[in-house]
């Protein structure tokens, strides 16, 4: 790409000192420069007349680029033959003679021209008024004499030159034989020459290898992060292609050889990468079939900032757990069963996950540890994640934790647990809020409401389904507690029943004799409506006959009574975890 950008740079200067001379040649006054120059005039244009023989012998021998190199305003021409041609565009533009080349029946032929116009050409004649070919080796010379005019010498035979207006052409200035170099998608060169308006010296690439990118290599891409960017590019004989690029970033890329062309993709950084660079340089390796290789580099940065994500560090994790990996699931709500998974990159400590549009609430998160075990973390209700660092507890669940959709009330286990035992535990959830009012436990006293299948102290969840079965079905409303019991969706579990006297039991055990304000503050803390002192007495599952079933009273010592089941109490809906 630097040199596509010289050569443009020199085509442009080339093109202001073309239209420049016309001024130039106009005024009557011209400016001279110092005479001390006349030996570097002398120097540059027989510089200008090697160039020209080796440029002439290459396309007289079909002799094809290999490759060129740009010093300053020398182009290096090194041809496969081995030979070469230094191509001098350095702006020179006084009035002075050229040595050109002239075409006759595909061969050139050494000419000297004394102005712009057509008669002004003539070719170089020996005593025999033959002319010289350019390809024997016959090496015309410019030159000032002692009397400050313009000579042209040739095997040996010097004569002054003249004017367009046939005087003297005297030594003010040298113009340069060269304007431009360009050169084609093939890399083929075109020579562009002061001899004439539309003199050009053509000459192909061998094998050519070109890679041009559609932008400065002194721009710098940039791209909003998370987003893909295709840049087209022009190419050929590119056969594959090979990328460094900075932390986070990607690159991919497909070739057309039919239209010489070609597209990257470059992908920026999210921010959820465990490494990333917001800014660097992308740097192209292209390389053909016979191995050569092209290198391009793009500078590159992230435009808008990072995607919005959460940078996550786990506090309170039990010891002697090393987590290496996280999978956070969200939801619509705390009562939705509708979920979102999303999984976290683990960069250093901190845990970097995207936040999901339209599940706001973070549910669980499954946890992946460094002996390849894994384990399950449950989140209270309205826990949120925000854009940013933060911290993120989780540690153990103990009694009165929330876990599962409801705050535990039993662990199975004896406590305390550690490891991975702490988080693997099983036992009783309480939903934290009652009934929305008071619901009676079976419609009337016949001998259906003695449901036989609910007498269980410690077996809530068949009590329930037994229950239900008495009722003819969930039906379609909380006309009857045990109704409302399995229409409970916290946490997104549908496996939720009226408790049996034992859970009622666990739950008392929380708070009696002497801690139902703690209890009250921790069932607040989580969302929920059950308050002890205000509401006392709740239905549990458990049947005693026809006429009666056993109520939990928390104001009584023995909190466990009896209840007539037509009439309403709130309940209390528990599920097994």
């Amino acid at each position: 790409m630097k040199r596509k950008n010289a050569f443009f740079r020199l085509m442009v200067i080339g093109c202001i000192f073309l239209f420049g001379q016309c001024k130039k040649d106009s005024e009557a006054d011209v400016l001279l420069p110092p005479a001390g120059d006349r030996e570097s005039w002398v120097d540059d244009s027989q510089k200008d007349i090697k160039a020209l023989e080796a440029i002439v012998k290459a396309i007289e021998g079909q002799v094809p680029v290999q490759s060129f190199d740009v010093l300053s305003e020398v182009v290096h021409l090194h041809f496969l033959d081995g030979s070469s041609a230094e191509v001098l565009l350095d702006n020179a533009n006084y009035p002075s003679p050229l040595i050109g080349a002239h075409a006759i029946d595909n061969r050139y032929y050494w000419s000297v021209i004394n102005g712009t116009g057509t008669s002004s050409v003539r070719l170089l004649k020996d005593k025999d008024r033959n002319s010289y070919p350019v390809d024997e080796n016959v090496l015309p010379r410019l030159n000032v004499n002692n009397k400050g005019n313009w000579t042209v010498e040739t095997a040996g035979q010097q004569e002054e030159l003249y004017d367009s207006d046939g005087v003297l052409f005297k030594a003010i200035g040298r113009k340069s034989l060269f304007s431009t170099i360009t050169f084609d998608i093939d890399s083929n060169a075109t020579i562009k020459s002061n001899e004439s308006a539309d003199k050009n010296y053509f000459i192909p690439r061998y094998r050519p290898f070109t890679l041009l990118l559609g932008k400065s290599d002194a721009d710098t891409l940039k791209i909003a992060s998370g987003f893909t960017i295709m840049m087209d590019f022009q190419q050929v004989g590119v056969s594959d292609m090979d990328f460094e690029v900075p932390r986070g970033w990607s690159v991919d890329y497909e070739l057309d050889a039919n239209s010489k062309s070609g597209i990257l993709q470059v992908t920026s950084p999210t921010g959820m990468e465990a490494e990333f660079e917001d800014r660097g340089a992308i740097l192209i390796k292209a390389r053909d079939e016979y191995g050569r290789m092209l290198m391009r580099k793009i500078p590159v940065r992230v435009e808008v900032g990072l995607v919005n994500f959460a940078s996550v560090i786990l506090t309170d994790v039990a010891n002697g757990i090393e987590i290496t990996g996280a999978k956070f699931v969200f939801s619509e709500s705390i009562t939705s069963t509708n979920e979102k998974e999303v999984s976290a990159v683990k960069a250093g400590s901190t845990y970097r996950l995207m936040m999901p549009d339209g599940y706001p609430q973070l549910r669980k998160a499954t946890f992946v540890t460094a002996t390849m075990e894994s384990f399950e973390y449950y989140f209270e209700p309205n826990t949120f994640l925000t854009i940013g660092e933060q911290n993120l507890s989780i540690v153990p669940p103990n009694l009165l934790s929330y876990w599962k959709g409801g705050m535990i009330v039993h662990i199975d286990q004896t406590l305390p647990l550690t490891g991975l035992s702490s988080y693997k535990i099983t036992g009783k959830v309480v939903h934290v809020s009652t009934s929305p009012s008071t619901i009676r436990w079976f419609p009337n006293a016949n001998a259906i409401a003695n449901v036989i299948g609910a007498n269980s102290d410690t077996n809530g969840a068949a009590n329930t389904a037994a229950i239900i079965t008495a009722l003819g079905g969930p039906g379609t409303t909380n006309s009857d507690i045990a109704r409302w019991a399995i229409r409970v969706r916290e946490g997104g579990y549908g496996d939720w029943y009226l408790g049996a006297v034992l859970d009622y039991h666990y739950f008392h055990a929380l708070w009696s004799p002497n801690k139902r304000d703690l209890l009250n503050a921790r069932i607040a803390q989580l969302g929920g409506d059950i308050v002890l002192g205000t509401t006392n007495q709740f239905w549990t599952s458990t049947n005693i006959n026809k006429d009666q079933a056993k109520t939990y009273h928390a104001g009584l010592a023995d909190p466990i009574s009896t209840g007539t089941k037509i009439y309403g109490l709130r309940g209390m809906a528990y599920r097994n975890f």
